[in-house]
């Protein structure tokens, strides 16, 4: 009986060990993507640059700015900011940029052996540990050079080795890294200038392991190409995983521990030793019992595990959907920047297009399959372009959309109920729109129009060529336009898929 109570013992430790690892595991991969999304904010950055003719105005770019802050991407960055390409001998454009945003008495700095200067004209938010960075050459540094130097090459985001940031004007000093992303200019050949990103590495993981709430685990950062230590606990650590992870083209390796895995007669495993030594000890009669115990504790194995198996799908299903909003909005900045004729309508399309992403998402619910109901949707995207249901019909058997086929078709839908209230049915008195959908060897959805104006099918702007692309490549769909007397009718098929599997 000894024998089984220490077997059972050990196979519960092992089982334990394991559960620990696998959420240690995602806890890496959640520090990883979210370093990954945050870097996505530097191309939504580089495209304004581009559509705005690569001027650097302080006060355009704070205000498009204010979009990457409401989703939460900034926890751990220390600013975001724009260093421009210059002559070491001629630096007066670095120098007027940086005196109209930021006053009269910025310099270049400092003194530099090197043909090129890349200072900093642009940090935002100005707060005293980036006014501290202001106008400093980061060309200058040898460590700063070399990831500058890898992401002008490649033209791919680059990380530095760790480094001192020049904002550490305190005497509670952290180690940092910087990202860069190149800017050509409009020939595509030569550089325009970097944006780029500093980290301070403990606020960085303050933020992942303790916001919102504490998770209670101790990380140690290492360089995996310099063996450069760039985090560690004041207390030694039994380290529980090791896992490597990428930063932009870097790679780091990251170890974790929980803080306090349980003192030792707390454990399950000893408590079952120490019950079943007692047992085979004193009363044999008591095997009933013991054996009872053990299918209990079993059970509450069984149900750890389930939960923990429910815990990681969850986990996946945020890192897949995240990265996939990731891929989307960058594709609708690039379609915008190539269609916008101006900033003001740059910022017009991307902030109309990040609202239908939103309304669709907050009907996402991963609890239970992260389907939503295609009318649900509908009305909510009627609803965020303030139009009324008055004259407006919805008739379809029940088809719940995964996430990509909400986001896709939510996208889709605010841009024709936004041209339908400014341009057709809905934007005229008498005017009707019914929208049907059936569901019978695949998704098919009618959207048909009536008013006196008559839809032009020949307009090909930014909301005609999302449309299309999303439907085609996004739904693997095809689409339809036809207009008739008073009617403009619009069909869209697409395969069904089985969504919460």
């Amino acid at each position: 009986m000894l024998l089984l109570a220490l077997g059972t013992a050990g196979v519960m430790e092992r089982m334990r060990s394991q559960q620990n690892l696998h959420d240690l595991g995602m806890l890496a991969e959640r520090i990883e993507g979210r370093i990954a999304a945050q870097t996505s904010l530097l191309s939504f950055l580089r495209s304004f640059l581009v559509a705005n003719d690569y001027r650097v105005d302080v006060a355009d770019i704070r205000h498009f700015l204010n979009l990457g802050q409401e989703n939460d991407l900034t926890g751990g960055m220390q600013g975001i900011g724009i260093a421009l390409f210059q002559p070491t001998e001629d630096t007066a454009a670095a120098l007027d940029i940086l005196r109209s945003s930021y006053g009269g008495d910025q310099r270049i700095w400092p003194e530099t052996d090197q043909p090129y200067r890349f200072p900093i004209v642009l940090l935002e938010p100005p707060d005293d540990r980036n006014r501290a960075a202001y106008g400093y050459d980061m060309y200058s540094e040898p460590i700063r050079r070399e990831a500058m130097e890898r992401a002008w090459r490649t033209g791919k985001a680059a990380a530095t080795a760790p480094v001192e940031l020049v904002q550490e004007i305190t005497q509670q000093k952290q180690a940092g890294f910087l990202i860069y992303l190149p800017v050509l200019s409009p020939d595509g050949q030569s550089i325009h200038s970097m944006v780029y990103a500093p980290y301070r590495i403990g606020d960085l993981m303050e933020t992942a392991l303790s916001v919102p709430t504490d998770l209670g685990v101790e990380a140690r950062l290492v360089d995996a190409k310099t063996g450069t230590v760039m985090l560690e606990p004041e207390q030694r650590v039994a380290w529980q995983g090791r896992f490597p992870i990428t930063v932009a083209d870097r790679e780091w390796v990251i170890h974790l521990a929980f803080r306090d895995p349980g003192s030792l007669f707390s454990r399950p495993s000893i408590i079952t030793l120490l019950v079943g030594g007692l047992v085979a000890v004193l009363l044999q009669r008591l095997l009933q019992q013991r054996e009872q115990r053990i299918a209990a504790e079993r059970e509450v194995a069984r149900e750890a595990r389930l939960a923990a198996e429910q815990r990681g799908l969850l986990l996946d299903e945020s890192k897949h959907r995240l990265k996939n909003s990731i891929a989307r909005i960058a594709g609708i900045a690039r379609l915008a920047a190539r269609e916008a004729t101006s900033k003001e309508e740059f910022l017009s399309a991307l902030e109309r297009q990040l609202q239908a992403l939103a309304a669709a998402q907050d009907l996402l619910n991963p609890t239970h399959g992260g389907g939503v109901d295609l009318e649900a949707l509908l009305k909510a995207e009627l609803a965020s372009v303030g139009g009324s249901t008055d004259a407006v019909t919805f008739d379809g058997p029940p088809l719940t959309l995964d996430s990509n086929q909400a986001q896709a078709l939510g996208l889709v839908l605010h841009e024709l109920l936004t041209n339908a209230l400014k341009y057709g049915a809905l934007g005229h008195a008498g005017g009707s729109l019914d929208v049907r959908w059936t569901t019978a060897s695949g998704a098919r959805l009618e959207w048909v129009e009536r008013s006196d104006s008559i839809v032009d099918l020949e307009a090909s702007g930014f909301g005609t060529r999302l449309i299309e692309t999303l439907v085609k490549r996004q739904l693997g769909g095809t689409l339809s336009r036809t207009v008739e007397e008073g009617c403009y009718r619009l069909v869209i098929e697409w395969p069904l898929k089985q969504v919460g599997v």
